[in-house]
Formats: structure tokens, sequence, C-alpha cells
């Protein structure tokens, strides 16, 4: 279980957990106008319109993780430890 991913505070409310619960993912940054997710599985077209109308962004760079990194970081992300830099 990867539990050294550092997430940006800048993307915490990006989107809502509810669209992060239903699509398996979450945004770690923003870098170079793309904006950066971990995923269970590469996202439809569907889940990419979803995320284009919700966020603005055009350009995501997608890391494909395990569900449990997924279960883990979506706790973390409710509970805001997501964003401890400590």
């Amino acid at each position: 279980m990867a539990t050294s991913l550092i997430f940006s505070p800048t993307i915490k409310d990006v989107l809502p957990i509810e669209v992060l619960e239903k699509l398996r993912i979450l945004p770690i940054t923003i870098h170079d106008e793309k904006l950066c997710l971990i995923a269970r599985r590469p996202l439809s077209s569907e889940a990419l319109m979803e995320l284009k109308n919700l966020t603005g962004f055009e350009d995501y760079e997608l890391q494909i993780v395990g569900e449990d990194v997924i279960e883990e970081y979506l706790l973390r992300f409710k509970t805001g430890t997501a964003f401890d830099l400590n």
C-alpha cells in the first residue's frame, strides 16, 4: 500500500467527494495545466467529459493504482489527512 503520495492543498475542492467516490479517482496536483489524478482504472469517455464539465480541465495525467490505495486515500481525502505535510 502506497502511503507516500502527497496531495497539493490547492486541489482539495476541485471535485466533490461524491464524484471522487463514483469515479474512483483522486486529484493529486495540477502540473503544466494538467489535472493529475490517481485512479483504479483508465477513465471512460463519459468520466472524462464529466471531469471536463466540472473542472474545466481538458488534459489529465493519470496514474493507475490498486483499489486498496484508492480506498485509503479516499478516507484520507475526506478527513483532510491527505493534505497534512507533517
